[in-house]
């Protein structure tokens, strides 16, 4: 199974690649997707795997209404389940679980996102707007070839270029490829418009060489 995607955006001159560089490159660093389309700050908070225990653990420090509220609002809402809820909360009552000030905390937090912004935390909101589980990783960016390259999680991040290009009007080819060479792409994006190109197995494999190689 694929977990990470390399992607490489190509520029016609120096100029356009700095116009970049500038807008979606910070400290000099990795390439910043929040440039493009940022994360809402409130779900800059800990990704934990057992949110619904979380969300249970508040859930504990309420009056009856105000649970029987929390489970109402709940109930419909995507990544959550008011039924583990329910029994993540039993558990801890009768075990008398004594639970960290910040557990409560965070599951508050995760129940007030999901009600604002119908995601717990940026880790889902990331899948949905980015198409990938988190920010880009080992970005490189190379002058003299006119090229930045990047990594992602999973999967490829075709409309975050879409948007950069519609946001900067600097134009560039975007090209990606899983890391088992079996799901790629090619964008265009210039005075044209924004489509894509055809690009077969053993040209992805040239562009990825040093990918390939490794």
């Amino acid at each position: 199974m694929s977990n990470t995607t390399y992607s490489i955006l190509k520029f016609r001159n120096l100029d356009e690649l700095r116009r970049i560089i500038d807008y979606a490159i910070k400290d000099g660093k990795d390439f910043d997707f929040n440039s493009i389309e940022p994360i809402p700050d409130a779900l800059k908070v800990e990704h934990i795997p057992y949110q619904d225990a979380a969300i249970g653990s508040y859930y504990n420090t309420l009056d009856r209404e105000e649970q029987v509220s929390l489970i109402e609002d709940l109930k419909d809402k995507h990544y959550t389940n008011v039924e583990e809820i329910i029994a993540q909360a039993a558990a801890q009552e009768k075990e008398q679980i004594l639970v960290a000030e910040e557990r409560i905390d965070l599951g508050q937090k995760y129940y007030e996102n999901i009600m604002e912004y119908g995601y717990p935390d940026f880790f889902e909101w990331a899948n949905d707007h980015w198409n990938t589980k988190g920010n880009a990783i080992d970005t490189v960016v190379d002058e003299e070839n006119l090229e930045i390259s990047f990594s992602t999680s999973s999967r490829a991040v075709e409309n975050l270029m879409k948007n950069l290009y519609e946001k900067t009007d600097v134009p560039f080819i975007y090209q990606y490829t899983n890391d088992t060479f079996t799901v790629y792409g090619e964008m265009c994006c210039d005075e044209e418009g924004i489509r894509n190109s055809q690009i077969d197995e053993k040209s992805v494999k040239e562009i990825f060489a040093e990918r390939n190689a490794g």
